[in-house]
């Protein structure tokens, strides 16, 4: 099976008009990977719009912003970047949220989201550091992340119920400072 060609998305920071478009893709990622996200549809599908928006327009290039990967002027991926409120833990951000639309993946969307969240986590200024979750047996993702350098600093068991099944995290960090 030859890899499929690579694409280049259009990538930037959502904005609060791209609500629905920004939704619909979440609940999507919720629907076919329950076990990735720790928000699930039921939680989230009947959030009003109203909300979405807002969130949207809250954003904050120095703590927190969502990341849209375009394709053809149509939304394709997601990932979220949030800074640490207390002032202690300021020095941190988490990259949540992430997703590439099923049919594009392994094409270097998500490679390409990835990147961009970690350059929006060195813009945000005095983070030293980008830390993420991953289910464990998200091997794509996972290889994804430490080819970027990400580093595994722990793993927590059963972190996450979905129906009858568990599912343990294992979290990721990336230094910002060396080199």
């Amino acid at each position: 099976m030859g890899m499929a060609p690579s694409i280049e998305p259009t990538l930037r920071m959502l904005r609060p008009a791209e609500a629905a478009a920004f939704w619909a893709l979440r609940l999507r990622a919720l629907r076919e990977h329950p076990e990735a996200f720790a928000s699930s549809v039921e939680e989230e599908e009947n959030v009003p719009l109203d909300v979405i928006r807002a969130r949207l327009e809250s954003q904050s290039p120095s703590t927190n912003l969502v990341l849209g990967a375009f394709v053809n002027d149509r939304l394709v991926g997601m990932a979220g970047i949030r800074r640490d409120t207390f002032r202690k833990e300021a020095h941190k951000a988490r990259i949540w949220g992430m997703y590439v639309a099923s049919e594009l993946q392994g094409r270097g969307l998500g490679k390409r989201l990835l990147e961009a969240a970690i350059d929006a986590g060195r813009r945000m200024g005095g983070i030293e550091q980008l830390q993420l979750g991953v289910v464990v047996g998200n091997v794509r993702a996972r290889a994804l992340f430490q080819s970027q350098g990400f580093e595994s600093y722990g793993v927590e068991k059963r972190a996450l119920h979905v129906g009858e099944r568990y599912f343990d995290e294992e979290f990721l960090s990336l230094s910002l400072t060396r080199g």
